[in-house]
């Protein structure tokens, strides 16, 4: 990782910010917020992209990894989908 995603990650960990990153297409935006969820197992995380096909890509980069994850859209956006946090 490059320095200033190893920033945004060691922010969120921290837990005491909210994070906003700005970056170019391709730069590797996603790392900064994927690096978290290794070191705090039961948490949420809420990543918005701008694309439901971003959204899909991630959800299962991550499957990948491991890590649970969800793309919330409009065809996903169920009640059942929603109740994801009580089972954490």
């Amino acid at each position: 990782p490059c320095l200033w995603q190893v920033k945004v990650a060691l922010t969120l960990l921290k837990g005491d910010k909210d994070i906003l990153c700005i970056a170019g297409t391709g730069m590797g935006k996603i790392l900064g917020f994927w690096i978290p969820l290794l070191f705090q197992v039961n948490s949420i995380q809420l990543v918005v992209t701008p694309l439901n096909l971003l959204g899909k890509q991630n959800t299962m980069s991550l499957a990948k990894a491991g890590i649970r994850a969800i793309a919330i859209n409009a065809e996903t956006a169920t009640a059942a989908n929603f109740s994801v946090s009580a089972t954490l």
